[in-house]
């Protein structure tokens, strides 16, 4: 009859869930400290974060259009160089 060696709970099996519980209260306290402690209203702040949004992703909508017209300007040379 074979041995059989049981399965204990690990320090990292308990670990685990005990760390994402702690991030998730800690989260929680900090939404909550981040509204008593706001500088400014709700309104504000949220135009504010709308508009750098908006900056933000202008920003990258430019960075990939230049990326796009690099790329096209490589394959272009790269056609006229398999060319020749």
């Amino acid at each position: 009859m074979p041995y059989y060696i049981r399965n204990r709970p690990s320090r990292d099996d308990v670990a685990v869930p005990g760390f994402l519980v702690s991030c998730v209260l800690m989260l929680i306290v900090g939404a909550v400290l981040g509204m008593l402690l706001a500088p400014q209203r709700g309104e504000v702040t949220r135009r504010r974060i709308l508009r750098r949004a908006g900056e933000a992703r202008d920003g990258v909508i430019e960075k990939v259009e230049d990326l796009m017209v690099h790329r096209s300007e490589e394959e272009v040379g790269a056609d006229e160089e398999a060319a020749s």
